[in-house]
C-alpha cells in the first residue's frame, strides 16, 4: 500500500497520519473532490489504530451530566448527539466499502461496578431520555438474566458496534487512492511552514505545497503542542484463544463499567474475547512493558468476575497509548496562530467515533463551509 513515485508538488490538503482518523478525513477529502496527500512516518494503520479494540460507541468518557456541568447541558447534548450520529456513519461507511471491515452493530452495557454507582446511571439514563438519546437503566437482575454479568445495574443502549480497525483503515486508504490522493507511507513530515498563502510541508522525499494541513497524529503530536491538552495514558489488552461457548453473554453487546479506571470487553468474530484496561499514566515504553504481567493478571482476574462459567486461555496481550481530554472531549478544528493548519485528534476512548465527526468537520472547513460545532471541540477551549 503506497506510492513509491515521488510525491506531488502541490495539493489542496495534506493529512498527516494514516491512522483511522487519518483514513476517514482522507477518504472523506477525496470524495468531496479535493486533491489529497497522506504522509506517515509508518505503514498504514499502525500506532495506536493497530491497538484498537475498537469497541465503537456514542458514550464519551464523561458522562452527559458531567459535562453538562463543565460546559453547559445544551453543548454537551450536541456533543453526545454528534458522537451518536458517528456511530451511524461509521456503520454506513463500512457497508459502502468493497472491502470487509468486520464492521458489526451491536449493544452496549455499562456495568455499575459499585452498589453507589446505581444511582449516578439512574440519573444519567434519565438525562439522555430527556434529551432523546439512547439509553435504558436495566436493573441486576435484569442484566443477569439477558448476559449473566454480576452488577448493580447497567445503562444500556442499542447504539454501538464493533470493527477491525486495521481492515477499516485500509479499506478507506484504498478507496481514497482510487478517487485521486497520495498516499506515502514511512514519510516523515519533518517541518510545516507559512510560505506566504500555502503551508510547504517538509518530508525526506521532498516539500509539498498545500492550501491546508490536517494533524490527525493522535498522541504522536509534537510534545510542545501537546502541552496542557492532554494526559497520555497506557491501556492493557488481552484476546483468548477460541471458544466455543461464550456463557449467557455470548458475545452479543460490548461491555464496560462504571469503575475508573475502567475495564471493557467484547467478542471477535471468531469467538475470542477480548477484554481491556487496567489502565496507568504514561511514562515511557520501558514501563508500560514492565507493567504487563502485573496487568494482564489484573484483566484475567476482571475477565473471571464478568465470566465465571466460562474457561478461557489467554492467546495474545500487548498495550497501547491513548490522549485523554480533560473533558473527554476530542480537538477538532483549526490553530488558532494558523487557520490552515487544521487538527483531527480523537482523544480519549471514543477516537473511531470522534475521527468520523473530524472528517465530516474539517471536509467542511477545507471546502469554506462554517461549521458551529468546530467551538465544542477547538484548541483553545
Amino acid at each position: 500500500m503506497g506510492d513509491s513515485s515521488p510525491p506531488p508538488r502541490d495539493c489542496d490538503v495534506v493529512v498527516i497520519g494514516a491512522g483511522i482518523t487519518g483514513a476517514l478525513v482522507a477518504d472523506t477529502l477525496a470524495r468531496d473532490g479535493l486533491s489529497v496527500v497522506v504522509l506517515d512516518r509508518r505503514a498504514p494503520a499502525g500506532g495506536s489504530t493497530a491497538a484498537s479494540t475498537s469497541l465503537v460507541s456514542y458514550e464519551i468518557d464523561v458522562s452527559l451530566k458531567n459535562l453538562a456541568e463543565m460546559i453547559g447541558e445544551e453543548d454537551a447534548v450536541r456533543s453526545y448527539r454528534l458522537s451518536l450520529d458517528a456511530v451511524h456513519d461509521l456503520g454506513t461507511i463500512a457497508a459502502s466499502l468493497s472491502e470487509q471491515t468486520g464492521f458489526a452493530p451491536c449493544p452496549s452495557i455499562c456495568l455499575a461496578s459499585h452498589r453507589q454507582h446505581r444511582r449516578d446511571l439512574e440519573q444519567e439514563v434519565a438525562l439522555r431520555q430527556r434529551h432523546d438519546l439512547d439509553a435504558e437503566f436495566w436493573t441486576a437482575e435484569i442484566v443477569e438474566q439477558t448476559y449473566g454479568f454480576p452488577s448493580h445495574g447497567a445503562l444500556h443502549t442499542g447504539t454501538a458496534g464493533v470493527l477491525d480497525p486495521v481492515r477499516f483503515t485500509r479499506a478507506l486508504l484504498d478507496r481514497a487512492v482510487s478517487r485521486g490522493a497520495a498516499l506515502l507511507p514511512r514519510t516523515p513530515a519533518r517541518d510545516v511552514r507559512q510560505v506566504g498563502t500555502t503551508l510547504a510541508v517538509v518530508t525526506g522525499r521532498g516539500t509539498l505545497r498545500a492550501r491546508w494541513v490536517v494533524y490527525a497524529m493522535g498522541y504522536e503530536m509534537p510534545a510542545s503542542l501537546r502541552a496542557g491538552m492532554v494526559a497520555l495514558h497506557t491501556t492493557y489488552a488481552l484476546v483468548t484463544e477460541p471458544l466455543a461457548d461464550l456463557g449467557p453473554w455470548q458475545g452479543k453487546s460490548i461491555v464496560w463499567e462504571t469503575a475508573r479506571p475502567y475495564g471493557y470487553m467484547r467478542a471477535t468474530d471468531d469467538g475470542r474475547v477480548m477484554i481491556g484496561g487496567a489502565d496507568t499514566p504514561f511514562k515511557d515504553e520501558a514501563w508500560r512493558d514492565r507493567l504487563m504481567p502485573s496487568r494482564t493478571k489484573r484483566l484475567e482476574r476482571k475477565l473471571g468476575q464478568w465470566l465465571p462459567t466460562v474457561q478461557t486461555d489467554t492467546a495474545f496481550v500487548w498495550a497501547g497509548t491513548f490522549g485523554e481530554t480533560r473533558d473527554g472531549l476530542p480537538y477538532i478544528g483549526p490553530m488558532p496562530d494558523c487557520p490552515h493548519a487544521l487538527y483531527a485528534l480523537g482523544y480519549g476512548a471514543n477516537g473511531i467515533t470522534f475521527g468520523a465527526i473530524a472528517a465530516r468537520i474539517v471536509s467542511g472547513l477545507c471546502l469554506g463551509r462554517p461549521n458551529d460545532d468546530v467551538r465544542l471541540f477547538r484548541l483553545d477551549r
